[in-house]
């Protein structure tokens, strides 16, 4: 939400447009006008219900193929150059720059200077393009934050789990036995305090995006972590459950 202002300050912009890069498309994210935060708002609500196409002759597209920033003149006068939301914007001269996660551009940063009728340069194309990275790092370390913290408290509830069994195995009594025959069929389900007691919290929340037909992928998505990470968590669901 705080980007567009950033930038708009550190490349000497009068407006910012952030946009993420979803399925090929062009999703609006924040909006930043300088003086004027309720146009920004309402120019917002208009683009957010937008979804641009990155495909030929749009300058965008070839953004995502090169990963490098543009500086784009008279937009409105080619559909090349054309702005993706260029009719509630009307943006002519603007710049430009990729935000790139990971190796791919995951967004677009936009700006230009407005009704100042000063043009926009290389310099604020480069300017844009360092802060897009810049941005990028501190995205991409705010995301592994939230991820350690998540796998420090699995971690936690994995050490409990462990100390807890090792406990009971230590109270019980040792009984050698031939293995089990499975189950009939209807026997043997764990009621909702036996799986909260067996499986830990995250394990859960995984075993819940499943039932509902989630691949890993996009339990991955849904959680913000790895797809290593649920392939761990479902590899001792299955164990667990026996499954």
């Amino acid at each position: 939400d705080q980007a567009p202002a950033h930038a708009a300050e550190a490349a000497g912009l009068s407006r910012v447009l952030l946009s993420r890069v979803e399925d090929g498309a062009l999703v609006a994210e924040a909006l930043h006008f300088d003086g004027d935060p309720d146009g920004a708002a309402a120019t917002l609500a208009r683009v957010r219900q937008q979804r641009v196409a990155l495909d030929y002759p749009m300058v965008e597209g070839e953004i995502l193929r090169r990963r490098r920033p543009l500086l784009v003149r008279d937009a409105g006068d080619a559909a090349r150059g054309r702005h993706p939301f260029g009719e509630a914007l009307a943006w002519r001269d603007y710049v430009t720059a990729p935000v790139l996660l990971e190796g791919r551009v995951a967004g677009l940063l936009h700006g230009d200077r407005g009704r100042s009728g000063l043009p926009v340069t290389a310099l604020e194309r480069d300017a844009l393009w360092t802060f897009a990275q810049e941005f990028a790092a501190l995205f991409e370390r705010a995301v592994l934050r939230r991820r350690l913290r998540t796998q420090r408290e699995e971690m936690r509830q994995v050490a409990s789990w462990a100390e807890a069994r090792t406990s009971e195995l230590n109270d019980r009594a040792i009984s050698l036995a031939p293995e089990r025959e499975p189950a009939p069929a209807g026997e043997g389900r764990e009621s909702g305090a036996q799986l909260r007691e067996l499986l830990t919290r995250r394990e859960i929340d995984v075993l819940e995006l499943m039932v509902k037909g989630e691949t890993n992928a996009g339990i991955a998505r849904a959680l913000v972590v790895a797809e290593g990470t649920v392939k761990f968590h479902v590899k001792n669901i299955l164990r667990k459950l026996q499954a």
